[in-house]
């Protein structure tokens, strides 16, 4: 009876202590990782889906074996009785510590994948009561491997400079300014010289037709005039018959 009295007592210390298992809730912090510095990040959730979050087993199972081994240890009988009841009862309080460990610490979550501002991804795994919105801004909260999202509760407020970053900041003003400046004088010089010898080659060209044209016209100029040629007039066919000369025998 006060054996089976201290089994349950140590069960219900083992359910205990394997129900206080890991937090995965983003709201919950660890004493450890407070007044931790951590890097934030701002993103976007464009998916999650519902995951089931399973207890290692680690801290069940060894709280179990150690309970089982010292109820197993009481087992009555010599030496090597209470030996073997030590070992029997450490490999089955290993197994019940293991599965009450599940039992109390498995709990479904969510696993959401955030896109960053410089378009990157990120995959984390949290629980809460109901999952983020598609599209909710939200704080990429990380440390070392472990990280949380929440939703973005941020407010973006300038930071006054002091004169020496406002004079830098003036000058690095002043600078781009410059430099976009002659970039457009470069790109308008580019301009001009593009077209000025798009009109010397049209220049060229029309100077190269009015040539062609002179040398025509003076070789046209340098041919001599054709010999215009004579055709002799045909006799005329009804003209009188001259005189014949009369005989001088008078």
């Amino acid at each position: 009876m006060h054996r089976s009295l201290n089994y349950c007592l140590v069960l219900a210390a083992l359910a205990g202590l394997t129900g206080c298992g890991t937090e995965y809730s983003p709201n919950t912090y660890a004493s450890g990782a407070a007044q931790q510095a951590q890097k934030v990040e701002a993103g976007i959730v464009i998916g999650f889906r519902e995951v089931l979050i399973s207890a290692n087993g680690t801290v069940g199972a060894v709280t179990g074996g150690a309970a089982g081994g010292v109820l197993g240890s009481q087992v009555g009988g010599s030496n090597m009785d209470q030996a073997l009841g030590g070992v029997i009862g450490t490999a089955v309080g290993s197994i019940v510590g293991s599965t009450i460990e599940h039992v109390t610490g498995d709990t479904k979550g969510w696993e959401y994948v955030v896109k960053k501002r410089n378009g990157d991804l990120i995959s984390v795994t949290q629980t809460e009561p109901k999952p983020l919105a598609l599209a909710q801004k939200v704080l990429v909260i990380s440390s070392n491997a472990q990280a949380r999202i929440i939703p973005d509760y941020s407010t973006d407020i300038p930071i006054e400079k002091t004169e020496a970053e406002q004079a830098a900041a003036e000058k690095e003003r002043l600078t781009q300014d410059k430099l976009r400046a002659d970039a457009e004088k470069a790109k308008f010089d580019a301009a001009k010289a593009k077209a000025d010898f798009e009109r010397a080659l049209a220049d060229a060209d029309r100077a190269k037709a009015e040539a062609a044209k002179a040398k025509a016209d003076a070789e046209k100029a340098a041919m001599p005039a054709p010999t215009p040629m004579t055709v002799p007039a045909p006799a005329p066919t009804d003209a009188p018959a001259p005189d014949k000369p009369q005989d001088s025998q008078e």
